[in-house]
């Protein structure tokens, strides 16, 4: 499916990841647990997108003590702090929106945008993309392929669902 990824998370986390998926889908009402994919979805997250997210199983712990909850809370806001944040130029914001989820020739792409010189094009709007690896091509290894087609990474698509929840 185009993602670049080890087990070494698997490896490290193997415990970390068999509770999360346990509390993702234990639910038991009498006793106020609910299903939260949250730890899940934060595992995922470091191993797909390459996020920086604390791994670590006493913060699962149902009715844990609040010490561990305000640790926690600090470290994640600590965290999302020190993550660099994607810089998206106009250019680049324009070309996720009209790339959306689909696989398209440049000639395609250049029409979307609303562009006809190739250069600029690819100047302006497709180097960039690449760069920030937000965008990547269908054969990397033969740039001139005939079929050649632009498509976003796992980190462009979290881009554009960002984008798309922004007011217009």
């Amino acid at each position: 499916m185009g993602f670049n990824i080890t087990n070494d998370l698997f490896a490290h986390h193997s415990w970390y990841f068999r509770n999360a998926l346990v509390r993702a889908n234990y639910q038991n009402i009498q006793k106020g647990v609910m299903r939260d994919s949250e730890y899940l979805k934060r595992f995922f997250r470091n191993l797909l997108l390459g996020e920086n997210h604390e791994l670590r199983n006493r913060y699962m712990i149902v009715h844990a003590p609040e010490e561990w909850v305000t640790e926690q809370t600090q470290h994640e806001t600590r965290t999302s702090t020190e993550q660099p944040t994607v810089q998206v130029t106009e250019q680049v914001r324009t070309l996720l929106l009209a790339l959306s989820d689909g696989q398209l020739p440049l000639k395609t792409l250049m029409e979307k945008v609303g562009l006809k010189h190739r250069p600029t094009f690819l100047g302006n709007y497709i180097a960039p993309s690449l760069e920030a690896g937000i965008l990547k091509v269908l054969y990397p290894d033969k740039p001139n392929h005939p079929r050649q087609k632009y498509l976003l990474t796992v980190k462009g698509l979290a881009l554009y669902n960002d984008l798309k929840k922004l007011p217009q």
